[in-house]
């Protein structure tokens, strides 16, 4: 029984040990979320590919920083942009031809009607989710346009479309 109990104490020390050894090796990053992703080129090719107008902004507030932009030009051309606002928190774009239920099913499950929203003069459903997300959605003849968010306030998404725009 003795051998057995050295075993595991020497075991453990050594498990201990390499524990230890990676604990000084890992280094933190300052900023564990990276550098604003560029998304300037891909909307201007996904905009000269798309049959509807891609919706993208033309600025962001300076410490918003975008996460994903990707443009699939077949099928229902996905266009999609995340952004990351000043705390870090998410709001994304998907403009797709297909219907708003489609949409809010892949990417605002369980969000519920809640009226509509005027952002300077431009009319969208809005719909509110589970853990106070918003979801906005316009629905054109060539076009549906999702704007949703998990973690981030209405204030927050309201600034993001203002900034949208099609050129």
């Amino acid at each position: 029984m003795g051998d057995v109990v050295r075993s595991v104490v020497v075991l453990s020390l050594i498990v201990l040990g390499i524990w230890v050894f990676g604990l000084l090796q890992t280094e933190t990053p300052e900023d564990p979320i990276g550098e604003s992703v560029p998304y300037a080129d891909t909307a201007a090719s996904a905009r000269d590919v798309a049959t509807y107008p891609v919706l993208a902004p033309a600025n962001l507030p300076t410490d918003w920083r975008v996460n994903g932009v990707r443009f699939t030009p077949s099928g229902t051309q996905a266009w999609h942009l995340g952004v990351l606002t000043d705390e870090n928190r998410y709001i994304g774009l998907e403009q797709e031809k297909v219907s708003v239920d489609d949409l809010l099913e892949t990417y605002a499950e369980g969000a519920q009607e809640a009226g509509t929203l005027d952002v300077d003069g431009v009319v969208w459903q809005r719909f509110d989710g589970p853990g106070k997300s918003v979801t906005l959605v316009q629905e054109t003849p060539e076009v549906t346009t999702l704007v949703t968010t998990s973690t981030a306030p209405l204030a927050d998404v309201e600034t993001f479309v203002r900034r949208l725009t099609t050129s």
